[in-house]
């Protein structure tokens, strides 16, 4: 395996930023790529810092990039733009840098909690950029309940001047063309904070004939259980990409 630690400037972002890449050398260019977001709490390095995920890598032909989201819900807002970051310049930089195919049914997103929100928002949001979403314990209703969350700081700069609907995975997931929908796959632990967000949401999906797997399993807010699905995740992009 090649792991990699790129540092540049975003134009985006307006200030330098990070990416942590997993390389299986094994794999033939041009690569499809996974893009793997991290946490309200982590940065680049989480998921390879807590999880096996380097070891299963290897099993893989994934060109695996895990950007630094900082605390910004993966949004465009007055922290930073950071969902033009990710969705257009990180995607142009990273095929710039690297040999990867260009079709979004090559290009995958997910992530866990606050970057499994932001998967299912971005990949929502922009099918044609991503071809598929995983989200682990995803913070899916943040959006519903972020005006009356006091115990995340930046809540009131983040949603100044926000449009909520157009960052809102229920309202994105009603929006998106039949023929232009991303395939979708998330958990969530049955002892999770967030276990109703995502029960919720699989309800919605259901309720309007949205194809999805949604799957429930013993576990609690915590990186063991992310160490055991971010291999039902890889599994999922794989099939979805038939490689």
């Amino acid at each position: 395996m090649a792991i990699l630690t790129v540092e540049f400037r975003s134009e985006a972002l307006g200030k330098a930023t990070k990416i942590k890449v997993i390389i299986n050398q094994n794999a033939k260019p041009p690569y499809p790529t996974f893009y793997l977001l991290h946490g309200l709490s982590d940065d680049e390095s989480a998921w390879s810092s807590n999880t096996s995920l380097e070891r299963y890598a290897k099993d893989y032909p994934f060109l695996i990039v895990m950007p630094d989201g900082a605390r910004s819900w993966y949004c465009d807002s007055k922290l930073g733009a950071y969902e033009s970051y990710m969705t257009k310049e990180l995607v142009e930089f990273v095929g710039k840098l690297f040999p990867t195919r260009k079709q979004a049914r090559y290009r995958a997103i997910g992530g866990l909690s606050m970057g499994g929100y932001g998967a299912l928002k971005l990949g929502l949001k922009f099918p044609r950029v991503y071809g598929s979403i995983t989200a682990h314990s995803a913070a899916v209703g943040f959006m519903r309940w972020a005006p009356t969350a006091t115990d995340i700081s930046e809540t009131p700069v983040l949603l100044d001047g926000m449009d909520i609907a157009a960052n809102d995975p229920y309202e994105l997931a009603l929006k998106v063309p039949e023929k232009s929908r991303p395939h979708i796959y998330f958990d969530c632990g049955r002892q999770d904070f967030l276990y109703e967000d995502n029960q919720n949401f699989d309800a919605l999906l259901r309720k309007n004939k949205i194809p999805h797997t949604y799957q429930r399993f013993e576990g609690a807010h915590e990186w063991s259980y992310w160490d055991t699905h971010i291999q039902d995740a890889l599994k999922f992009h794989m099939k979805v990409m038939e490689l």
